[in-house]
């Protein structure tokens, strides 16, 4: 649907690695990340247990939170193309898979007792939550009608895209205490942000690119 889907650059204003050591580390939760391999290579090293410290776990996280970021970006993408409905499907079935491997994996690191680690445990899987909410209630029912023009969609259509609104909003104020927590965590575990934010447009491009479209 042209009226968009609230898709706003929220999460994507995580920030660029800058750690604090002075020792080169090629590790890909060491390495600044700026492509779509960049993350993929740090959630493999986090999902294999690869975080040595509370800075290594911290861009594990987000690297697993960009990344389903980016896919929940994607939607709005298909929805401007009319995409068909199993288009849409794929993206959240992506979506559910990402979700609960990045729950298990930070399951790998309970008990390290890293400065607020249970604090940033705790807030993710409420982010990770809410997307789950948006896909499982909201999105996979709107996939029939965003795969068609505007003027196609029923008042039922309507009503539930008012909720998803509605949703869409709850959802946001948590994405905020999320971007805003990185720089308490990473004050807590000495390591500094740079001022670069991720750019989440071209992640969004070069992965839709990769998938064919």
């Amino acid at each position: 649907m042209k009226k968009k889907l609230f898709i706003y650059p929220a999460v994507a204003a995580l920030m660029v690695a800058c750690g604090s050591g002075t020792t080169v580390n090629n590790d890909a939760l060491n390495t600044v990340m700026e492509t779509n391999e960049d993350f993929q290579e740090a959630t493999v090293s986090f999902e294999d247990g690869g975080a040595t410290n509370g800075e290594e776990y911290f861009f594990g996280v987000q690297a697993e939170v960009v990344e389903i970021d980016v896919k929940f970006r994607e939607v709005d993408v298909l929805d401007e193309q009319d995409a068909a409905p199993e288009e849409f499907y794929a993206i959240y079935d992506s979506m559910v898979v990402m979700i609960a491997d990045c729950k298990k994996a930070m399951d790998l690191y309970n008990g390290k007792g890293w400065p607020k680690q249970k604090e940033l445990q705790e807030l993710t899987i409420e982010w990770l939550n809410g997307v789950q909410d948006l896909v499982d209630n909201y999105l996979r029912d709107l996939a029939v009608p965003m795969s068609t023009p505007d003027e196609d969609w029923s008042d039922k259509d309507m009503k539930l895209y008012e909720k998803y609104a509605e949703a869409y909003d709850k959802y946001i104020e948590v994405d905020g205490r999320w971007v805003d927590f990185q720089y308490e965590f990473a004050a807590a575990n000495n390591f500094e942000l740079s001022g670069e934010t991720i750019d989440a447009d071209a992640l969004v491009e070069e992965d839709m690119k990769n998938s064919g479209h």
